[in-house]
């Protein structure tokens, strides 16, 4: 049966790929441990965090004096110095100092380091004539690298300074996607192999070394390629040769209309062609394809089409499925969640989560600035929009995705009595209760946590109730949180917005923190919180 291909009826390249993404959602393989050694090029299956802080102590970051920052301006008793290198347990209280190298400790106590050309010097006493700010010029305990912080992300391609950073923190091995199996048949009466003699009317087959090579390039395993001639039953015979040994299988040959060209209809009598046909040159009778829940890839026998189809559908399906980033954006459109806003001013790119329910993709965009290398890379994708361009909530907008996580995900305030509980793998969003709430009206997200202290009202019944106190701890200024997190609204005058409760421990003993007692049962309790848990997923309740 010939296939009759009608322009009008095309797709695009991205509108072909986007199609069998919602069809055929890209599955990730097994998961296998290796040494760091042996992890390049490999893709992360799971998200590494950093079992200690970078730097291990505070510093100073210029030569000066460590004081009390509520000390200055004013004259103060000298009673030391750390240079660099040395580990005085050395404290300062109140009226004191303690000269300091560049990178050296900062002796418990201070709050601030004063520069020593902004000083007068007399003796064993140190005049400082400026109002110090807390922190001002020193390096925290873990301001490259705090405990616990993500080194190496889900889905991310191991890079030897990736390698390098993971030694550095101590870690020694790392779980990685088993490489996916690829099978590649290439038809044709006409072929044959390279090194056979070449009779009248033959060519040498290239297709097979070509995608072969380039697969192994990219990382993936190719267990097998056969040439077959246009022969149905023989085409029949590699194709469940190929479905029962790989995840993925290219045909090249035999997808456009002429007699001998039986690849379709094998296709479609074994499975379901979900694409016929693109709008490309070349590279129009491609076939995209499910055949007993895996895909199958029916390249035209050109060269050049398969060389361009490979890069344009191919590889970048199979990076999502190999639970990777895709090189080359692709995009998808999505229902934003939140109201989203572009720079006054500037063109925006805006980190974006993406989540899947049925057929349709939905956007939560993350509140983010320039210096947030780790939110950008941690997102699923990006929008990008013009100076002063909104979307408003629930309205549709492109977006260019990196990668596509469809692991179970929790969405909410950051708890870690349930988050522990929670098997593996499951994707963790602690982005606070105004997250959690569009997660909730939007019917995404398998465990959502909602604060009572989050003034938004939630209609809907929760599941079960968790419930905590918030601690005061410290004195001085005061560390509050992003707006989307509860306990934001209980702090009056914020120096500093965390994002995550969790990362108020390193300000103990250097200013006012409020926590959940969930997370440091010490200080004062200055009110009871509770948790409203929603349990979309039934599968994990036995979980909590």
């Amino acid at each position: 049966m010939r296939a009759i291909l009608k322009e009008e009826n095309l797709l695009t390249p991205e509108e072909a790929l986007q199609k069998l993404i919602y069809s055929l959602s890209p599955s990730t393989p097994e998961i296998e441990e290796v040494d760091i050694i042996n992890s390049l090029g490999r893709i992360s299956a799971s998200d590494v965090h950093s079992p200690l802080d970078l730097p291990p102590f505070s510093r100073s970051t210029v030569d000066g004096y460590a004081v009390i920052a509520d000390d200055t301006p004013g004259e103060l008793k000298v009673i030391g110095k750390i240079s660099i290198g040395e580990g005085k347990d050395l404290k300062v209280e109140r009226g004191e100092a303690v000269e300091v190298d560049t990178g050296a400790t900062i002796p418990r106590g201070a709050t601030a380091v004063v520069k020593v050309e902004e000083t007068i010097r007399e003796g064993d006493t140190v005049k400082i004539t400026k109002k110090l700010k807390f922190g001002e010029n020193i390096g925290w305990v873990g301001s490259d690298i705090p405990k616990g912080t993500l080194v190496l992300r889900k889905g991310e391609r191991i890079t030897p300074e990736k390698i390098a950073l993971l030694a550095s923190v101590g870690i020694n091995k790392v779980k990685v996607y088993r490489k996916i199996k690829i099978y590649i048949i290439t038809t044709g009466n006409e072929l044959v192999k390279p090194g056979e003699s070449l009779s009248p009317g033959k060519i040498y087959e290239s297709n097979s070394y070509y995608l072969a090579s380039r697969l192994r390039l990219k990382g993936y395993e190719v267990v097998g390629t056969s040439l077959v001639s246009d022969d149905k039953e023989k085409i029949r015979e590699e194709l469940y040769k190929g479905i029962s040994s790989a995840d993925v299988v290219i045909l090249t040959g035999g997808t456009s209309a002429g007699e001998k060209d039986f690849v379709h209809e094998v296709i479609r009598e074994e499975g379901k062609i979900i694409v016929h046909g693109i709008k490309f040159k070349p590279g129009k009778p491609t076939i995209l394809a499910e055949v007993k829940g895996k895909p199958v890839f029916g390249l035209p026998g050109n060269m050049v089409s398969t060389i361009m189809i490979s890069e344009q559908i191919v590889e970048k399906y199979l990076s999502l499925k190999n639970g990777g980033e895709i090189d080359d954006y692709i995009t998808v459109k999505a229902k934003a969640i939140n109201k989203i806003s572009a720079d006054k001013k500037r063109f925006t790119y805006i980190p974006v989560f993406l989540f899947k329910r049925e057929d349709e993709f939905y956007c939560l965009a993350v509140p983010f600035d320039s210096y947030m290398i780790g939110t950008f890379s941690l997102a699923d994708g990006y929008i990008g929009l013009n100076p002063g361009e909104e979307v408003n909530e629930g309205e549709s907008v492109r977006v260019y995705v990196r990668k596509l996580d469809t692991s179970p995900v929790y969405i909410g305030e950051e708890e870690p009595t349930i988050m522990s509980k929670l098997p593996q793998p499951f994707r963790m969003l602690p982005l606070g209760s105004l997250a959690a709430i569009k997660a909730l009206k939007y019917g995404i997200g398998d465990i959502l946590v909602v604060s009572d202290i989050y003034p938004e009202d939630v209609k809907e019944k929760e599941d079960l109730v968790l419930e905590r106190d918030v601690m005061e701890v410290g004195d001085g200024d005061e560390i509050g949180y992003w707006e989307w997190v509860g306990i934001s609204k209980i702090v009056q005058n914020p120096v500093v917005k965390l994002r995550y409760p969790s990362s108020a421990l390193n300000f103990i003993g250097k200013a006012k923190i409020f926590v959940p007692s969930t997370i440091l049962n010490q200080g004062k309790a200055i009110r009871r919180e509770r948790l409203k848990v929603f349990i979309r997923n039934s599968k994990f309740k036995n979980h909590l």
